[in-house]
């Protein structure tokens, strides 16, 4: 006989963020692929699609977020205690860079890392986001492994670029949200190509094939690629991303299409989800899933 399981029975996950109803983490195996640009221009592109978003920028050790965004004052907290996200571009914005001094550095241990980790998420007043994105550090430190375990996260991107040692190390950081029933919605390949301003060619950077290797082995989807553009830098020193600078432009069509296809990951993760906790499930179907 076959014993039903229904979603009353399944184990508890992490409590639900308060004004937040998906949560979406950018990360990478290694630093210095454009993380935090993607992650940047990803909540600019969401929001310019009609969603209302919002971002943290959970890299504590050399927060670039708020530079990006063109923040830079401490937030306000509300009459419940919660800070008050300050808006940018349509975003909803959390950085620790707007609490310390710019040259102070960060260097907090284990428990300070999860209890700041918990604060930035859970201890701010978002109104009412469609979805947040998580500006994740690169590697595999107390951050990741505390949003991991504390928080309840849709899914992932993972950034790299087509370099053979940052496939890698993307390769590595798909493994982990995989150990921990991550779903990763796909790899991006940043800084893919330079694409001439005067002629329109294109110009591959890397050898072509590394990221979309890694894609098809991890069993996940190639969200496509972002060209490097000189002009992205300069917006974003200005405070202002390409996504909002130059929608039309090849960057901002770039991560127009990559904000497409994270909401139809999240779409298909959420069907998913509902089929299959709908009308309870036996336990030959949960343990053939495992």
């Amino acid at each position: 006989m076959a014993v039903a399981v229904s979603d009353q029975d399944m184990p508890p996950g992490p409590a639900p963020v308060a004004g937040v109803r998906e949560i979406v983490l950018v990360g990478s195996g290694k630093g210095g692929v454009g993380k935090s640009t993607v992650a940047v221009n990803l909540a600019v592109a969401l929001a310019q699609a009609g969603k209302r978003c919002g971002i943290v920028d959970l890299d504590l050790s050399g927060p670039s977020v708020a530079r990006f965004l063109g923040t830079g004052a401490a937030p306000e907290l509300g009459d419940d205690g919660l800070a008050i996200p300050q808006r940018c571009h349509g975003v909803q914005v959390i950085s620790v860079a707007d609490m310390i001094p710019p040259e102070q550095a960060v260097a907090w241990k284990g428990p300070l890392v999860a209890q700041a980790v918990e604060q930035l998420i859970r201890e701010v007043a978002w109104d009412d986001l469609d979805i947040l994105v998580a500006d994740m550090p690169p590697g595999t430190g107390d951050v990741l492994l505390t949003v991991l375990e504390q928080i309840p996260v849709t899914g992932a991107v993972v950034v790299t670029t087509p370099e053979r040692m940052a496939t890698i190390d993307a390769e590595r950081a798909v493994a982990l949200f995989h150990e921990h029933d991550i779903p990763v919605f796909g790899i991006l390949r940043n800084l893919a190509e330079y694409i001439c301003p005067c002629c329109g060619e294109r110009q591959p950077l890397f050898e072509p094939g590394d990221a979309t290797d890694v894609a098809r082995r991890k069993h996940v989807a190639d969200l496509g690629a972002i060209p490097a553009d000189p002009g992205a830098a300069r917006q974003a020193e200005g405070g202002t991303p390409m996504a909002a600078a130059d929608p039309q432009g090849a960057t901002g069509r770039a991560f127009a299409a990559l904000a497409g296809r994270v909401c139809e990951a999240i779409e298909r993760e959420n069907a998913g989800m509902k089929q299959r906790l709908e009308g309870g499930r036996t336990i030959w179907e949960l343990l053939d899933d495992g």
